[in-house]
């Protein structure tokens, strides 16, 4: 009767030692919470005033929602010190000593099965049927909870997928979120960027506020990568980074008294795009072009690595390409043979507005942020940007080769990554930084 969840968790516990689930030293403690440096008091001396911007997260912060897994058959929580298992409602479900871990699987029903499993896999507890999601998994003593071996702060919400699985979603408040965000997105940067770091923190928190119910049909509002923001748990926090989320705690840049869609990318190359040059969609008055060079001429992300690339294919590479990334215009077409290529149109930023690709099988036009998925390279992954020129190679008339000269790496809208660390090292402090790559705007404290 209860084959089909029995073969889930058997599947669960493979996973547990395929991540080779022994238990780790606990190394991990609850948000620091984090307190300015000041002397005592006389005693009957009034209490100095408040360091700004250095107060730690207001309780008021809102939670999100993290889908770290999303639609599996089965899946492992586990933490160093123990785990407690309540309904949504705060009902308690179960406790469980160190050394425990959680399989979860789906049951046809639509409920959870839930077994209790030791730090090798091994069954250790009679399984619980009929669970209704949402479970909720948290540290015994308020720490972290881990999926997949990765510890994140919070709780881990374990509730059925549209498709019959189960998604793992981390729910936690937004300054402890943004404590796995910001150093996965800025890097390991020195303290010359500093601002840049801050600005970084503001435009993330801005980010996960406005999308904020975004994905409600998934059950979470963001994903843990670049469909969204790149998140990495407590394994990504960084301390200094993490004083910069601090000290622009509740922070978001408003236009309108709206919090803005802060949008970001690596490099833009000395200016970013217009939001309509992009993507088709209508002009917004914060994502416009904005030249990215300082008093000299010179970009302020002329260190980056993607500031000017190539990018070289053969004729048989990018026919291959081509076939799978034009596979819904071709409709059962293949091509053999790349004739030509020339960029029709630009943008004002000097992005591609439109490409004509011309082939045995037919002339192809594509532009806009969509050539990066066309154009992609023969070791895979996206084009840098659509901010390039194109060379064919000829052999004895035929095209034997294809190249892309061409700068920037990312859709180029909104914050220059690269950029803003480049404004921060020339002495701008995290609002002008803001203030310039999204015009218009107002930095005000949320919470």
């Amino acid at each position: 009767m209860r084959r089909w969840a029995d073969v889930a968790v058997a599947a669960a516990l493979a996973s547990l030692a395929a991540c080779g689930g022994g238990r780790r030293t606990p190394r991990y403690g609850p948000v620091p919470v984090y307190q300015p440096s000041r002397p005592a008091p006389a005693p009957e001396a009034p209490p100095p005033p408040p360091v700004r911007d250095e107060r730690p997260p207001a309780a008021s912060a809102p939670a999100v929602r993290v889908g770290l897994v999303v639609d599996a058959p089965a899946g492992i929580v586990s933490s160093p010190s123990g785990l407690t298992v309540e309904t949504e409602r705060g009902d308690n479900i179960d406790e469980l000593q160190q050394g425990r871990s959680l399989a979860f699987a789906a049951e046809p029903d639509g409920s959870i099965a839930m077994t209790v499993v030791d730090a090798a896999g091994s069954v250790v507890g009679r399984t619980r049927y009929g669970l209704q999601p949402p479970v909720v998994v948290r540290a015994a003593d308020g720490g972290v909870v881990e999926v997949r071996g990765a510890p994140y702060r919070g709780a881990i919400l374990v509730q059925r997928a549209g498709r019959g699985g189960l998604t793992f979603v981390n729910r936690l408040d937004m300054e402890s979120y943004l404590l796995g965000v910001v150093p996965r997105e800025t890097g390991d940067v020195d303290a010359s960027a500093y601002e840049a770091v801050k600005a970084q923190a503001v435009a993330a928190r801005t980010y996960a506020v406005a999308h904020m119910g975004g994905r409600a049909a998934l059950g979470f509002d963001v994903y843990p990568g670049t469909q969204d923001q790149v998140y990495g748990g407590v394994e990504a926090e960084r301390e200094m980074i993490s004083q910069a989320v601090r000290e622009t705690a509740g922070q978001v840049a408003t236009y309108g008294g709206a919090p803005i869609n802060a949008y970001y990318h690596s490099t833009c190359a000395g200016r970013t795009a217009a939001i309509d040059e992009v993507w088709n969609v209508r002009p917004v008055p914060y994502l416009v072009s904005v030249e990215d060079v300082d008093s000299r001429g010179q970009a302020y992300d002329r260190s980056s690595s993607r500031f000017t690339w190539t990018e070289r294919w053969t004729q048989a590479q990018l026919v291959s390409v081509l076939n799978r990334t034009l596979a819904d215009s071709l409709r059962g077409r293949r091509i053999h043979e790349i004739e030509d290529m020339d960029v029709l149109s630009r943008t004002a930023s000097g992005r591609v507005r439109a490409m004509r690709i011309d082939t045995d099988a037919g002339s192809f036009t594509v532009g806009r942020d969509r050539v990066r998925w066309i154009l992609t390279p023969a070791r895979g992954g996206l084009l840098n940007s659509s901010k390039f020129d194109v060379r064919v190679e000829r052999s004895g008339g035929s095209v034997s080769a294809i190249v892309a000269e061409g700068g920037g790496w990312g859709h180029g809208i909104g914050m220059c990554q690269v950029g803003a660390m480049g404004r921060a090292r020339a002495g701008q402090d995290y609002r002008t930084i803001l203030e310039a790559y999204y015009p218009g705007i107002r930095i005000e404290r949320m919470y």
